[in-house]
């Protein structure tokens, strides 16, 4: 069976995309590759490819601004509303393996605009459910699962596109900007849009956003398969792996119900369903990685980048640094400034604006230092961003000036988030041949994504256990009990982030963007 996957996976390199000739012919890897015509073509074809990871955190993030808002307009509360936030990555993660696959199929263009219509769709339709919670949390799992194909398919387009040099340094980490500056944007779209008008408002103008950027995805971005082969089309999608991908989202979606359902229940963690769901979850996670290694003969993720040591140990630096960066340190720093400190939404949106414009910078900072600076010590610079970031708040008081505390925070966040991306993306693209650059895009972009939903999950477990009063509608009587019940979620983060730092000690990932990766 291993031998007939081996043939599989050779069989694949033969079909060779047309782009992926052309890019072949041009020797100066520092011209401008000849599928974009104009230089405008070219930095207009970046920006939209950035936006393909920003979507999801992007729509959470505005959402981590809006609960207030929410809770107050459905009547939820504590656990049970981490959902409208962590639903988008659940579904995102969950998916993009199998979007990965479908990616290759369609081409990368088609991928790229068929992920950002569907956003457009049902971020759309999210904004007219009012009545309900559930249907709400469903149609923002659709945003998530639906632009999930847009995510391996631009990085595969910008990985394959360019060759090895420093201005493909510069485009991956305008790429990697996406994700973590997507996030902290989303803060600022929600206070204005909350402050303007209400929260349905952010629906319609990330719709507006989205269906923008697939009109530009339509315009500008060069056609890798200028003709679909319907017989290739469909000999792909008999052979994706349904079951694996199936397998996958239902390990994590038991498994973050456990954790955020948990505060919801009388009895907590002595609920019988609860630590059920819990055991199944990691009992199917484990299947999952089983059914993987021995049975599908074209698996979700290409097995061969686990054979490469600093492929998994910067997946590993990955996971633990989301689930600081989006499961504790943005979530609940917007709890601080609205509930504990009350501040209005746009006070709130512009304190996060620190991130964005930090982010940007340190982004260009790597783009032109990762050929200098090899990556491993970028990556253990980026672990002490959050280490540093957890600190300050860890020991940050009540009444804390901005300027003091959360300012410095944010910049460290940033700087952790932006350079592990851009060092983590670029391993995950190296680890693998041009034609399974969309897969190898997937597999990051889904443990990052997951990682951060059960980043969410545990936090908010941890804070139920420190603060009874969480997820019950007394929950803000004791706003400084509250506040010192947070704290106990950034200790968490100081052990994830000072793990993760630990790790990159032993990642031996060298300079990119020269003839030779040392």
């Amino acid at each position: 069976m291993n031998i007939h996957r081996k043939n599989t996976e050779k069989s694949q390199v033969v079909n060779v995309p047309e782009q992926q000739l052309q890019d072949d012919q041009y020797s100066d890897p520092e011209q401008r590759p000849p599928v974009f015509k104009t230089a405008l073509q070219e930095v207009l074809c970046c920006m939209i490819a950035s936006f393909a990871p920003a979507a999801s955190s992007m729509s959470s993030s505005a959402y981590q601004s809006s609960l207030s808002k929410i809770s107050e307009h459905f009547d939820e509360y504590g656990g049970s509303l981490t959902w409208s936030v962590s639903s988008v990555m659940l579904a995102n993660g969950g998916c993009l393996l199998l979007m990965g696959g479908i990616a290759d199929a369609f081409g990368r263009k088609n991928a790229l605009f068929i992920g950002f219509f569907f956003f457009t769709i049902f971020t759309l339709i999210g904004g007219f459910m009012t009545k309900s919670y559930i249907a709400l949390c469903i149609f923002r799992a659709m945003q998530g699962a639906t632009v999930a194909c847009a995510t391996p398919a631009s990085a595969g387009f910008l990985g394959s596109t360019y060759k090895d040099s420093k201005r493909k340094n510069l485009v991956m980490s305008c790429f990697a900007i996406g994700a973590p500056v997507g996030g902290a944007s989303g803060f600022f779209i929600a206070g204005v849009c909350l402050t303007a008008l209400n929260w349905r408002s952010v629906h319609f103008f990330l719709s507006m956003v989205y269906g923008t950027l697939a009109i530009g995805v339509y315009i500008y971005v060069p056609n890798d398969k200028p003709k679909l082969d319907w017989t290739h089309i469909k000999s792909t999608f008999k052979k994706l792996d349904y079951l694996g991908s199936l397998l996958s989202i239902a390990g994590f979606t038991l498994i973050c119900f456990s954790l955020t359902q948990v505060d919801a229940t009388d009895k907590k963690w002595k609920t019988p369903y609860i630590i059920v769901l819990l055991i199944i979850g990691i009992l199917i996670l484990v299947s999952f990685v089983i059914y993987e290694i021995y049975i599908p003969l074209n698996p979700l993720i290409p097995m061969k980048m686990f054979r490469n040591k600093n492929f998994c140990l910067a997946m590993g630096v990955s996971s633990l640094s989301w689930m600081t960066f989006f499961g504790i340190l943005n979530y609940y720093a917007v709890l601080y400034f609205e509930k504990i400190r009350g501040y209005s939404a746009i006070i709130t949106a512009c304190c996060f604006l620190t991130q964005p414009i930090s982010g940007t910078l340190v982004s260009t900072f790597a783009g032109f230092t990762m050929h200098i600076i090899k990556g491993k010590y970028l990556m253990s610079i980026g672990c002490c961003g959050f280490l540093t970031s957890c600190i300050i708040w860890s020991t940050l008081s009540i009444h804390r000036n901005y300027f003091l505390g959360p300012f410095w925070s944010f910049m460290f966040t940033v700087l952790g988030a932006d350079l592990i991306y851009n060092v983590a993306n670029r391993c995950a693209l190296s680890s693998v041949e041009k034609n399974l650059q969309s897969r190898a895009a997937g597999t990051f972009n889904t443990i990052i994504q997951l990682s951060s939903t059960v980043g969410l999950g545990l936090s908010s477990t941890i804070l139920t256990s420190k603060y009874p009063l969480y997820g019950t509608v007394d929950e803000y009587n004791d706003l400084p009990a509250l506040f010192h019940a947070i704290k106990y979620n950034y200790y968490f983060g100081i052990a994830l982030s000072g793990t993760a730092l630990l790790l990159s000690f032993f990642v031996d990932i060298g300079t990119v963007g020269v003839k030779h990766e040392h």
